[in-house]
C-alpha cells in the first residue's frame, strides 16, 4: 500500500498581538508597551475531517481511517498505561510526567511526605501527558508563513466571542484546561481565571478535579436557549 510523503504546502498561520498591560496589569509609556505574540486559531480539525484528508493521501477509505484513529487512541493510552513512551514516526512522542497527590497534611507531617524518599504508589498521580515534536516536525516548522489577524485581544473579550469558542471546542473535546482558553482567545492567565469563575458561577460550566488539576467539563444547561 503506498502512501504519499509530501506535506502540502501550508497556507498561512494568523497571529494577534497582546499588550503588556493586558497581561499584568502593568503601566507603560504610550508607544513603549511590550507585546506578546499568540496565534489566532480559526477552527479545530475534527477526526471526521482528519479521516477525509488523510484518505485522500493514501489508497485506504475514511472509515478505515477513523477505526485506524479510533485503534490508535486505544493503544496510546494503553501504552501510556503501562508506563510506556509511545513514539509516532514523523510526529513526535508521547509520555508521561508524574507527581505527588495534594499531601493535604500539616507543619511537620507535610514536609516530611515531600522530603521522604520512600513515597508510597498510593500518593502518585500522572502530572499530565507530555508530547514531544519530532525533528522532522520541527524542521517543517520553519517553513510557516505569518499573517496578523488584526485582531487586538486587549480589546474587550465579548462573551458571544466566549460561548462561540466553548461550542467550538466542546464539539470535540470533553474538556477544557485553563491554558486552552489563554491560547485560544489570546488573553492572559488573570483573564482566564476570571472567565472561569464567571461561567461556572452563571452555570454553564463545571469545574472538577482538585485546585492544582482544574479541568471544566459543559453543564447540563450549556449551549441551552
Amino acid at each position: 500500500m503506498k502512501q504519499s510523503t509530501k506535506v502540502k504546502e501550508g497556507g498561512k498561520i494568523l497571529f494577534q498581538t497582546v499588550r503588556r498591560s493586558a497581561v499584568r496589569g502593568e503601566d507603560f509609556p504610550e508607544g513603549q508597551e511590550p507585546v506578546h505574540i499568540v496565534p489566532y486559531n480559526q477552527t479545530t480539525v475534527t477526526t471526521e475531517e482528519l479521516a477525509e484528508i488523510i484518505a485522500q493521501r493514501c489508497t485506504v477509505k475514511a472509515p478505515d481511517v477513523r477505526a485506524a484513529l479510533a485503534a490508535f487512541s486505544q493503544v496510546l493510552t494503553e501504552t501510556l498505561l503501562d508506563g510506556n513512551r509511545l513514539r509516532v514516526e514523523g510526529v513526535g512522542s508521547f509520555g508521561l510526567s508524574l507527581k505527588q497527590k495534594k499531601l493535604g497534611a500539616n507543619g511537620a507531617e507535610r514536609l516530611r511526605k515531600m522530603l521522604s524518599d520512600s513515597i508510597r504508589a498510593e500518593d502518585v498521580c500522572v502530572n499530565r501527558v507530555l508530547f514531544s515534536p519530532s525533528r522532522e516536525l520541527q524542521k517543517a516548522m520553519k517553513h510557516a508563513v505569518f499573517a496578523n489577524s488584526g485582531v487586538k485581544s486587549a480589546e474587550p473579550l465579548a462573551r458571544e466571542e466566549v460561548n462561540a469558542f466553548l461550542s467550538q471546542h466542546f464539539a470535540t473535546h470533553q474538556v477544557l484546561l485553563r491554558r486552552e482558553l489563554e491560547q485560544h482567545l489570546g488573553i492572559s492567565r488573570n483573564q482566564a481565571i476570571h472567565w472561569l469563575k464567571t461561567l461556572v458561577e452563571e452555570g454553564a460550566l463545571q469545574a472538577q478535579g482538585s485546585r492544582n488539576a482544574r479541568f471544566y467539563t459543559p453543564a447540563p444547561s450549556f449551549g441551552a436557549g
